[in-house]
């Protein structure tokens, strides 16, 4: 069986074309992704674009789209935007980044926590329902949108010419206030909380297709988190998995469902729940530490670097440190949203770059700790090995090495890339069997 797996990404959109029975690709393609200036919103006519430009690049590489039996999309979970009538979108696309919901509202509540208050879920800014409640009560919403959407379901609905978005569980749940044993939004607390539900979009069913592209089945999107998991993971009641990508999430699978506080519950395919803890710092913060190392070399000497590679090689030629630096650049989400990064134990003898580098990883991998520790001990037991996926981690070998010895488990970096749009194109060919 062959299958294509498309998958929008904060910062690039990827096409994976592969056999089902090694999962070994014919065809990577990729395009960046940008935001609009200023903003955490997306322009949704342009990633349209880029992506038909990829299916467009499948057969010019020899492979003919005849061959191809099934397509599966995952994309960046929680954002929202709008579609008029037609299907067409009339608003950008607001992402997970989003930060309108940390804004004054009131009784001495922000958007998001007044929304959590009065619905009993978790919402944090970022979330399409508190973007959506945000727009709504600064009459923000365009006059001719009639229903709300992921991204991915967007494209799903572009590509197969539907007029109105059918979400899987896996993203509709991502938009927050999403009753996880009933397996629909919890429309009477949501009503009750002042969110105007009659844009949230249909739910599919199980197993249920979005349509056709050119006589290939197309699924619904499913979110990026859970399209990893199910990419990476091959026995995920004794794993761990940790992505990395803009952001980063640790994530473990249960059968059963248990309620905690500590970390974001997802569906998971009808199979169970993914138990997520979300950080805001993930790639992109060690990112800013190579653009930190670029600016000071431009600074000094007016050359361009690119300091990955060098960041590589010096973090490398130390393996311990006792510097220790939190490198919390985007907060936490849902706490002090007033907390930042921080350096410990800075002495004369670890203030290199090698030593800079080594504990900034460090500090990365102890964040990530600290969010599987808050899990229920119930959960973590039998875990016996890290499953790391997202080019955070799989291009940063030094961060490997540290969750590896925070965690006491050794980490097992799949030979896989974008396992997103692999784990969505396998989705959806399980919806054909």
């Amino acid at each position: 069986m062959r299958l294509i797996g498309i998958d929008i990404g904060t910062t690039s959109i990827c096409l994976v074309c592969f056999e089902k029975d090694s999962i070994r690709p014919l065809l990577i393609l990729r395009r960046q992704n940008v935001f609009l200036p200023g903003t955490f919103e997306q322009d949704p006519e342009e990633i349209i674009n880029k992506v038909i430009g990829l299916l467009a690049e499948v057969p010019a590489a020899g492979i003919e789209m005849e061959t191809i039996d099934a397509i599966g999309i995952s994309g960046q979970m929680h954002g929202i935007l709008y579609v008029d009538q037609e299907g067409r979108a009339v608003s950008p696309f607001f992402t997970w980044k989003d930060e309108k919901g940390k804004q004054y509202f009131r009784d001495g509540y922000s958007y998001e926590r007044y929304l959590e208050s009065r619905t009993g879920y978790m919402m944090c800014a970022g979330f399409g329902m508190v973007t959506h409640f945000y727009l709504k009560m600064n009459g923000m919403i365009p006059e001719t949108a009639l229903k709300a959407a992921g991204i991915g379901d967007y494209l799903a609905m572009r590509l197969t010419g539907r007029k109105s978005p059918l979400t899987d569980i896996t993203m509709g749940a991502g938009l927050g206030g999403f009753d996880l044993r009933k397996r629909d939004f919890d429309f009477v607390m949501l009503k009750q909380a002042g969110v105007d539900t009659s844009f949230l979009p249909q739910l599919s069913r199980p197993g249920e297709m979005a349509g056709y592209y050119l006589g290939i089945p197309v699924s619904p999107a499913y979110g990026d988190n859970q399209a990893s998991f199910y990419g990476a993971l091959d026995k995920p009641e004794v794993q761990i998995s940790i992505n990395v990508g803009t952001g980063a999430q640790v994530s473990l699978f249960d059968r059963h469902f248990m309620q905690t506080d500590m970390a974001d519950i997802r569906p998971f395919f009808h199979k169970g729940f993914l138990y997520v803890g979300a950080s805001l710092n993930g790639g992109k913060v060690y990112e800013k530490l190579a653009a930190f190392f670029e600016e000071t070399v431009f600074a000094f000497t007016g050359l361009k670097i690119n300091a990955f590679e060098q960041m590589s090689r010096l973090g490398g030629e130390i393996k311990e440190t006792d510097l220790m630096i939190r490198p919390s650049l985007y907060g936490f989400r849902g706490m002090d949203e007033s907390a930042r990064g921080q350096v410990e134990n800075l002495t004369a003898d670890n203030f290199h770059p090698a030593g800079i580098i080594r504990g900034y990883v460090k500090g990365m991998a102890d964040e990530l700790y600290q969010i599987y520790e808050k899990f229920p001990d119930e959960m973590k037991k039998n875990r016996k090995e890290i499953i790391a996926s997202g080019n955070g981690i799989r291009k940063n070998l030094l961060l490997a090495e540290e969750v590896e010895k925070r965690f006491g488990m050794p980490v097992v970096l799949k030979d896989m890339e974008e396992e997103a749009a692999v784990g969505a194109a396998l989705a959806a060919s399980a919806c054909l069997l």
